[in-house]
C-alpha cells in the first residue's frame, strides 16, 4: 500500500511530545495506544534485551488520557479509500451518520417504486 512518510514523521511527533510529557519512553506511548485500541485484543513486543523489555512492559502500567488519544488518532487519520467512501456515503442509513459528508441523506428516488 501507500506510505506517506510526512504522517508518519507527524504521529512520531505527536508520540514523543506525549512521552516527554509524561517522562516515558516513545515506545511506550505507541504500545499504550495499541493496548486503547477496541480492535486490539494483545501486543507482540520485540524487545532484543532485558531494558527494553523492562520498558515495553512498563506501557501496561498506565493509560494514555483521551486527548491524547484524541492527538493521536487525528494526527493518524487516513481518508477512506474508493469504494469505502462511497458505499459509507451512500449505506449511511445501515452504519449510522457518523463521517457522513453533508448531504450525503439528501438523495431521493422520486421514480415509481418497482414492484
Amino acid at each position: 500500500g501507500h506510505i506517506d512518510p510526512g504522517r508518519g514523521h507527524a504521529v512520531v511527533d505527536v508520540a514523543r511530545s506525549i512521552a516527554c510529557d509524561r517522562d516515558v519512553s516513545v515506545a511506550q506511548v505507541a504500545l499504550n495506544w495499541l493496548l486503547c485500541r477496541d480492535a486490539v485484543s494483545s501486543v507482540i513486543v520485540g524487545a532484543r534485551t532485558e531494558a527494553q523489555l523492562a520498558d515495553n512492559l512498563a506501557a501496561a502500567t498506565w493509560r494514555l488520557g483521551d486527548d491524547e488519544l484524541a492527538r493521536l488518532d487525528e494526527v493518524s487519520a487516513i481518508d477512506a479509500p474508493y469504494p469505502i467512501w462511497f458505499q459509507r456515503m451512500f449505506t449511511a442509513e445501515r452504519h449510522g451518520r457518523d463521517g457522513v459528508p453533508p448531504g450525503a441523506f439528501g438523495y431521493r428516488f422520486d421514480g415509481p417504486m418497482p414492484s
